[in-house]
């Protein structure tokens, strides 16, 4: 298609390229990537792998992100680490190497400014910036739904279709936006009934809000009656014999052509609809007000949710005529309804779902999904590649540290047909793994980190000193997500704390709770003693805290082969009109900022 020519994407080659530059940086730098910070001090892990200070780094760290260099050619990488020690000595090219192999500075990823002028998609305008979503999503979760969601209505656009399905829809905020802001037909699936049950319950909850705003609305309207059809309040095209009283909730269900409140200027986009001149116009006054604030169901459109029956008690007899008007009307608005829904669903979704089983209406449609889990944002991409029906896919992963890994041999279950890594042939003929604790810092959220958030070091410092008594007091050598030692002579216990740190008043708490955790005595130590073991490596934080950072300088590295594994296996298909890497979010705001998008031939 002529519209993606002049889209910022790289070519195949390129991406190999890069994968190429990131397996050989990620492969020197893996002894660190791979350390887990529970045995930081149980294996001295600073002492061992790194010859500079821990003031260096930290220091280093604060500097880089102030200013992020962009390089055209890759750094020599060949003095960052000894030959002899395989300890880290040269933190500048360290530094410089993390920084060039990012999706951006590898030239991957195509800037999300540049799908909206390419795409037919109308921008947020003026309305969705005030709005207030906070009632029903947090900053974190608005910023992202509003500009997937724009996306997404894109893509339909692309290929004309109305039918949405949203894997690991989780609580429904993204589907519930789709549905009724656009007009969309969703379906949200999610293999947590919670989460599926919760989102029933909020979509409810949104449509009586908006069945008490409009209440509220038509009340303040009738002072303003006159005022109103002036500023369009009814339809552009309606018939002229419109009765003069008639209740305005009616006037808008009846219309089936309405796909949002307008809310644009007068010169609109030259992509908006045809059904846009029949939109309504009711905020288009208020929107020009400096100070007016919208809430979140003021953009809805009219057909997007239940709207109460008819009041009966209408001051005049109908004729046979208008009475077969309304007739016709609810039966039309009743299919408008119908058509613009969401429908929370609960399934599990593997490679090998059959969507037909799960979607009985199952049509055209774009598949998306907002921070998929683990292996279900590669399956989204298996699924959007072996169904037909599925014209294009939007895809933000998240939670690198659950995707199965092919080759990683510590994994338990060898018998998967789908990994969640290696997807591309490109790296399974290189056999390439990047294992768990890898994977893990991955996760990490480098501009988080640079801004003073998203690195939770108090916590992982009681961990790794918690890891230390385990050692030195109950013989606990080696942590395991198995309950099968490999060997007799080690003692080999499950030791995943979980969420205890959150609930502990203080280190002694925390370190008791733990050991009941694992089915210990923790009588064997006094409070005194367990003090006495945090006094003692609390003057070695700076080692854990400087440690950490080296690991978040080598997390958008790992994240970026993740993202060009998925890329090149879906350049390595047929039928693929265009393939891309876009940074959607604010990455403070949303650490997991890029999406995999794919468009089929139309």
């Amino acid at each position: 298609m002529e519209m993606f020519a002049h889209l910022t994407t790289p070519s195949t080659d390129k991406i190999k390229k890069s994968m190429d530059s990131l397996l050989q940086f990620l492969q020197m730098t893996a002894h660190i990537s791979g350390a887990h910070t529970v045995e930081f001090y149980t294996q001295d892990i600073w002492k061992n792998l790194v010859a500079v200070s821990p003031e260096s780094v930290l220091s280093i760290f604060t500097q880089q992100q102030k200013s992020y260099h962009e390089y055209r050619e890759a750094p020599d990488i060949s003095s960052i680490f000894s030959p002899a020690t395989k300890q880290l000595m040269n933190l500048e090219s360290f530094v410089e190497a993390a920084q060039y192999n990012s999706l951006i500075n590898l030239g991957s990823c195509t800037p999300i400014d540049e799908i909206f002028e390419t795409f037919p998609v109308q921008r947020a305008r003026k309305l969705d910036h005030k709005m207030k979503t906070d009632q029903f999503m947090n900053d974190k979760k608005s910023h992202e739904v509003i500009i997937m969601s724009q996306l997404v209505e894109a893509l339909t656009n692309v290929y004309g279709v109305k039918q949405v399905i949203d894997l690991g829809a989780g609580k429904g905020y993204l589907s519930s936006y789709l549905s009724m802001r656009y007009g969309l037909k969703v379906y949200g699936i999610d293999s947590s009934h919670t989460n599926t049950d919760g989102a029933n319950k909020r979509n409810r909850k949104l449509k009586k809000y908006w069945q008490v705003y409009k209440t509220d609305a038509r009340t303040t309207s009738k002072a303003k009656k006159s005022d109103q059809k002036k500023e369009g309040l009814l339809l552009k095209n309606s018939s002229q014999d419109v009765i003069a009283d008639q209740d305005v909730s009616r006037q808008r269900r009846s219309d089936i052509r309405c796909t949002g409140l307008s809310i644009s200027e007068s010169d609109s986009s030259k992509w908006t609809s045809n059904e846009e001149s029949n939109q309504v116009t009711e905020n288009t006054e208020s929107d020009n007000s400096s100070d007016s604030t919208f809430s979140f169901l003021d953009i809805l459109p009219a057909g997007a949710v239940e709207v109460p029956s008819m009041s009966q008690s209408v001051g005049k007899v109908l004729s046979e005529q208008e009475k077969e008007q309304r007739k016709m009307e609810n039966i039309k608005a009743k299919k408008f309804t119908e058509s613009h829904v969401y429908s929370p669903l609960t399934s599990y979704v593997t490679a090998d779902t059959e969507l037909h089983d799960i979607i009985a209406d199952l049509e055209e449609s774009i598949m998306v999904g907002l921070h998929t889990c683990g292996d279900l944002a590669p399956n989204t991409l298996r699924i959007f590649i072996s169904k037909p029906e599925i014209k294009a896919v939007c895809s933000v992963g998240c939670c690198y540290h659950f995707l199965s890994e092919q080759f990683d041999h510590l994994e338990e279950e060898e018998t998967e047909e789908s990994w969640g890594f290696p997807m591309s042939q490109y790296l399974k003929e290189r056999s390439w793994r990047i294992g768990r604790n890898a994977r893990m810092s991955a996760c990490l959220a480098l501009e988080r980190v640079a801004v003073g958030q998203g690195l939770p070091t108090e916590s992982l410092f009681y961990r790794a000193v918690l890891q230390v008594i385990c050692k030195e007091v109950y013989g606990i050598t080696q942590r395991s997500y198995s309950l099968v030692p490999q060997s007799e002579n080690i003692l080999k216990i499950d030791q995943r704390v979980g969420k205890i740190f959150s609930k502990s008043s203080s280190f002694t708490d925390y370190v008791r709770k733990s050991l009941k955790k694992f089915g210990q005595d923790d009588s064997k130590l006094s409070d005194k003693e367990i003090m006495e073991y945090y006094q003692k490596y609390d003057l070695r934080r700076n080692e854990l805290e400087a440690f950490n950072r080296l690991k978040v300088f080598l997390a958008p590295c790992i994240e970026a082969l993740i993202l060009l594994d998925r890329l090149s296996y879906l350049r390595e298909q047929e039928n693929i009109v265009w393939s891309g890497v876009v940074k959607l979010f604010d990455p403070v705001k949303s650490p997991r900022c890029y999406a995999v998008v794919s468009l089929k031939q139309p």
